[in-house]
């Protein structure tokens, strides 16, 4: 993969903005039973077949295959793993017209809602996992609880990688204008601050304090703010909660000289400041290392704390192996699935700069950068948090949401108060959610 910031953030922007044809949550499937581990055929004595989906648009079958496909052929080698790419005309909803049977489904948190639930493609691997005897304490913990929540106190698919978000800055900004770095264990209010002193006009050229993507720091809140309610049919967005993360991030749009470049408020509109003009002193968005050639004197730092939450950093953003109900030889996939989540494999994949691990032995994510020069001068330790904030339950209509909560901030911005514009917005949101939930 191609490894920089501007490269992982236009991906994060995929995953949080794709959407998916589909209706409403139905119950989920329940895998109650399995063979006990004494009558359990060993996965080497045998054939299998297993057919993976990935939910990002048009993964090449060569990307899938560096990525999982063959490290799980060498791990299996009596297995045939096969790939079905999504493409436009090749979603799930085509696949089960067409009888197409697949084992593993690997997404996102924010995917589960729009590419499992709506096809009741869930199963829970609770006897499995029972079965297989695995370790769920190995995982960061927010990452099953979020697991528990989505099933009802089951588990559908273990997770496979994470990822958060965190503050980078330009050294040679701080640097030209005397001003000391952001520090470990700062919290929002300093940073606002920091903000202001680094937002100036020098030479005619205007020079922004903190970019950022509002829509992934809004996703990843501190506050643990949901957007919705799916299980109630319920937008959220006039909650306290929801109104204190919210205005906790849109108060650096109204500092003098850093408002967003053309009332645009995203990723991309954002990036370029930081990136590509390098007028923008710090950047607050997914984790992700620029290139070695990206020629930005960076570094990075844990984004700031809340006052009342000290040491909690942003939600873990996962991606998790699924077990669908499709499968016809679960046992099979589930063996795959725990090689997925093994140290053997996330070792590996993290040598590969192919993302961080979920698996919270410290040892292994602290090997990011290991063997690099321009990483290994880096505080890359803080791309990921020290303790995440729990996570919150996302929504089949996130989409929605996330153009919702970008249309109260261009209204806030411009002067409606706040109130009016979280509330506007969510009347707007309930609409989407109770149209798609009529079916209309």
């Amino acid at each position: 993969m191609k490894k920089n910031w501007l490269a992982l953030s236009a991906a994060a922007v995929l995953l949080f903005t794709a959407a998916c044809s589909g209706g409403g949550t139905p119950k989920s499937s329940e895998g109650t039973s399995a063979p006990s581990a004494a009558n359990k055929p060993s996965v080497t004595d045998r054939k299998a077949e297993i057919t993976f989906y990935l939910t990002t648009n048009n993964v090449a079958v060569e990307t899938f295959d560096k990525r999982y496909g063959d490290k799980v052929r060498e791990k299996f080698p009596n297995y045939t793993i096969k790939y079905v790419m999504q493409s436009s005309g090749n979603g799930i909803p085509e696949l089960l017209a067409a009888g197409e049977v697949v084992d593993i489904i690997i997404t996102s948190d924010a995917f589960t809602p729009i590419f499992l639930t709506p096809y009741n493609l869930q199963y829970d691997i609770t006897a499995l996992v029972k079965q297989n005897q695995t370790d769920l304490t190995q995982f960061e913990p927010t990452t099953i609880e979020l697991q528990r929540a989505m099933a009802n106190g089951g588990i559908w698919g273990l997770p496979i990688g994470i990822n958060s978000a965190s503050l980078m800055y330009n050294r040679d900004l701080f640097d030209k204008f005397g001003v000391a770095y952001p520090k470990e264990g700062m919290t929002w209010d300093q940073l606002y601050e920091l903000a202001r002193t680094m937002t100036r006009n020098e030479g005619g050229v205007q020079y922004k304090g903190l970019v950022m993507s509002f829509q992934h720091m809004m996703y990843l809140n501190q506050h643990s703010a949901a957007f919705t309610d799916d299980k109630a049919g319920k937008a959220l967005m006039t909650d306290e909660n929801f109104k204190k993360a919210f205005e906790n991030l849109a108060r650096f749009y109204k500092i003098p000289g850093n408002e967003p470049p053309n009332n645009k408020y995203t990723l991309a509109s954002q990036t370029d400041a930081y990136g590509k003009t390098k007028t923008a002193a710090m950047y607050a968005s997914l984790s992700g290392a620029p290139a070695e050639d990206s020629a930005m004197n960076w570094d990075v730092v844990q984004l700031p704390f809340l006052p009342e939450k000290p040491g909690v950093g942003p939600q873990a953003r996962t991606d998790y192996a699924y077990l669908t109900s499709l499968s016809k030889d679960k046992e099979a996939a589930y063996e795959v699935i725990e090689y997925l989540v093994s140290p053997e494999f996330q070792k590996w994949k993290l040598a590969e700069n192919q993302g961080y691990s979920a698996l919270k032995d410290p040892a292994i994510n602290s090997s990011y950068g290991k063997g690099k020069p321009w990483l290994e001068s880096r505080n890359t330790k803080s791309f990921l948090p020290q303790k995440y904030a729990p996570a919150t339950l996302k929504s089949n209509q996130q989409s929605a949401a996330d153009k919702e909560a970008l249309a109260a901030l261009d209204a806030y911005l411009n002067g409606t108060d706040i109130n009016t514009a979280l509330r506007e917005a969510n009347d707007r949101l309930q609409r989407t959610m109770d149209l798609a939930k009529s079916g209309k």
